[in-house]
């Protein structure tokens, strides 16, 4: 078995055993459990006989956590703390001694005058791997939270469940200055970005950086270098906390965030109620963003991005966002997240009665200039209103003529004024991104969604079902009124005969 298990270095055990003699039997079920228990695999590499990445990962961050004076090094104090955590049980002064002289005869910069050093905390870890004590290592990880994937597991995160549709997470005030903070110290020549190297500093320890895929990674402001700008960088933590709720968490706790998880998402009121109130409470908007092809959605959100104008048009095929943060008058900075619908992925949107529920404003784009793109965003605009109105998650809808620098289609300028006229929103906003007029439209978009009860399209069909609700509900008060009259009649005349047959 020699050879074959030096050829396969995942094979971890070896037992010879038999069922007849009951030579070694026990020794089966122990490895086995261990293999199940204290799994190799996610921490250790056999081919490269080093740790895996993710491992690494973790122990950094559990390093750093130890590491209460901030100095690289793990003192004594520190060392026999951490044992205390993990093992219940102090370390004596010899074995401190010892366990350094381990580390310092086979890794030099493992020590130093100060301590313990993180290199030589992860050479200690994977010498406990080498002689088979994985279970050490795996102590260590659960105790700070880390399941068998190496993310922190779910009782370590305080998640809000059992939402409305209608109700979304934010960062809370809290989280928001840590994350500025944060930014802050990675931001070394003070420039108000960072840059991916930094960031990836960040993130070092994840798991992963979080950002590095779509939906995240093209969705904020950045430098003309490619730098990630501050705004960029609440807008990202904004966008996850909005997706993923579980994950923001999580990667808040893994970048250092030492306040009380629970308290650092907040779940915001429900739409319908905000409506019935006409006003809002939220700090992060999301608005879904219709219209044909070319009609001039990605050219609407590289402009919210801040970057140039590009005549080169390339079809969106899959689901786009960006998210900024906005200047609102008096000082007040609301982020705003723009969720780009591609044509052919309306049908499957609008099949979800709940669609609308997550989504505080939509906004339906179209070329100004051409025919098919206003017909197709009035049908649009038209399908969203019924959707609204038969799932009870109406939303305001806002229309943008795009291409203000081109020759209107006139017909769709008066068709438009129409249309908007009977459904009771406001008239489209024309834009030119070509020409950087864009006649203040994001501050309006927030605008619409912090008074939600306004810009709600109504169709024909939903006001003869608001109508004859009206009348249901005053026809019931009637009945009701009258059944009351009728009550106190009666109890007026049985009043009245009782007194009769009492004087006679």
């Amino acid at each position: 078995m020699g050879p074959i298990m030096q050829q396969f270095r995942e094979i971890e055990t070896c037992v010879e055993c038999s069922a007849t003699t009951m030579i070694q039997v026990p020794d089966v079920f122990y490895y086995a459990q261990k293999a199940v228990l204290h799994p190799t695999a996610p921490l250790f590499d056999h081919d490269e006989q080093t740790l895996k990445p993710r491992c690494v990962r973790a122990l950094k961050r559990i390093f750093i956590i130890c590491d209460h004076d901030m100095d690289g090094a793990l003192n004594d104090a520190e060392l026999n703390e951490f044992q205390v955590k993990c093992f219940n049980a102090p370390l004596q002064p010899a074995e401190i001694v010892g366990v350094k002289r381990v580390v310092q005869e086979k890794q030099h910069d493992g020590v130093n005058d100060l301590g313990l050093t993180l290199s030589g905390f992860l050479f200690l870890h994977a010498l406990f791997i080498e002689k088979g004590r994985l279970e050490t290592t795996w102590a260590v990880l659960r105790k700070f939270g880390y399941g068998d994937d190496l993310e922190l597991r779910d009782d370590f995160l305080p998640v809000p469940t059992k939402l409305s549709p209608d109700q979304s997470v934010e960062l809370a005030s809290e989280a928001v200055e840590f994350l500025r903070g944060i930014f802050g110290l990675y931001d070394i020549d003070n420039d108000g970005a960072v840059r991916p190297a930094e960031l990836e500093d960040l993130f070092l320890t994840a798991p992963e950086s979080p950002w590095d895929e779509a939906p995240y990674k093209d969705a904020a402001e950045t430098t003309a270098l490619g730098n990630l700008t501050l705004k960029g960088f609440v807008s990202k933590w904004a966008l996850m906390t909005l997706l993923d709720p579980r994950h923001s968490l999580a990667n808040l706790i893994y970048v250092g965030y030492g306040g009380d998880p629970a308290a650092a998402l907040r779940v915001t009121r429900k739409r319908s109620v905000d409506r019935k109130k006409q006003q809002t409470e939220r700090n992060v908007f999301r608005c879904l963003l219709f219209g044909p092809q070319n009609a001039g959605k990605s050219a609407l959100l590289n402009s919210f991005l801040e970057r140039p104008f590009s005549e080169n048009y390339a079809p969106t095929t899959g689901e786009q966002y960006a998210v900024n943060v906005v200047d609102q008058p008096g000082g007040n900075k609301k982020t705003l997240i723009l969720q780009e619908i591609p044509e052919e992925g309306v049908k499957k949107i609008l099949s979800n009665k709940e669609a609308l529920a997550s989504c505080d404003v939509t906004i339906f784009v179209y070329d100004s200039s051409d025919e098919y793109s206003w017909k197709r965003t009035k049908e649009l605009l038209v399908e969203v209103a019924r959707l609204g109105e038969d799932s009870g998650y109406g939303v305001p809808c806002l229309l943008i003529a795009s291409k203000d620098d081109l020759k209107p289609y006139t017909m769709a300028v008066q068709d438009s004024a129409r249309v908007t006229q009977e459904l009771g929103i406001e008239p489209p906003i024309p834009v030119s991104m070509k020409s950087k007029d864009l006649n203040n439209v994001f501050s309006r978009i927030i605008w619409a969604a912090e008074h939600p009860h306004l810009n709600i399209p109504e169709t024909e069909t939903g006001r003869n079902r608001k109508r004859y609700r009206h009348l249901v509900n005053s026809s019931l008060v009637f009945v009701s009124v009258g059944a009351a009259v009728a009550v106190v009649g009666l109890a007026a005349y049985r009043a009245y005969a009782a007194r009769r047959n009492s004087s006679s």
